[in-house]
């Protein structure tokens, strides 16, 4: 033991200090190398993930659709549609001369100018015929209904009705008269009217009897 604290040799004992020293330090890293060799692994440090809410949608989330209306829809009529403005073409002709004391004929004509029937509903309600000169209103059916002859048929795809009108190149008045008396020669306008909107025209001549 003294020998170990007080080293005894020919060396200065410093020199003997210093290779107790060095095995020291030696020893110790042994020990530590050995210690770090055959220690057990550590346990693997997860990092725990919280579950979020699981989606299916990109973006921001979706929101309940909100209720849309329903557009109503007009029920499609089942029969045949009426002979009007939208489906009829309206004509009118007479003859290009008319006596004073003679009769014009005035020939109507009303066809359904659809590709579907439609029903021909004709009264003085809807329909007339009025003769004018300039601005002076000579005649009318509009004076008196029996002068329409009414009709109710179902026009085909095409089809026409024709009727005619007969006017005494006389003057008519309300309530079905017709006062006597001769027309003034000159320029005359027949004009029939049916469904409000639809017209034709026919332009023709008084002359004088005889």
């Amino acid at each position: 033991m003294g020998s170990l604290l007080h080293p005894v040799g020919a060396q200065p004992r410093w020199v003997y200090w210093a290779r107790r020293a060095g095995l020291v330090v030696a020893l110790v890293a042994v020990i530590v190398i050995g210690f770090l060799l055959f220690r057990p692994p550590e346990p693997a440090n997860i990092a725990a993930v919280p579950a979020g809410p699981s989606t299916t949608a990109s973006g921001p989330a979706a929101s309940t659709p909100a209720a849309t209306e329903t557009p109503s829809v007009s029920p499609t009529p089942t029969g045949p549609l009426a002979c009007d403005q939208t489906n009829t073409a309206l004509s009118l002709a007479g003859y290009q001369k008319v006596k004073q004391d003679a009769k014009q004929s005035f020939k109507v004509g009303v066809k359904n100018a659809s590709a579907q029937p439609c029903v021909l509903d004709l009264t003085s309600a809807n329909f007339s015929l009025s003769v004018t000169s300039g601005t002076d209103r000579i005649w009318s059916t509009a004076d008196c209904a029996k002068w329409v002859p009414a009709k109710k048929q179902t026009l085909k795809a095409q089809q026409s009705y024709e009727f005619s009108v007969e006017w005494g190149v006389v003057r008519s008045a309300a309530g079905c008269k017709e006062p006597k008396g001769l027309l003034n020669p000159g320029t005359y306008v027949a004009q029939a009217v049916f469904a409000d909107t639809l017209k034709s025209r026919q332009v023709f001549l008084v002359t004088k009897k005889g």
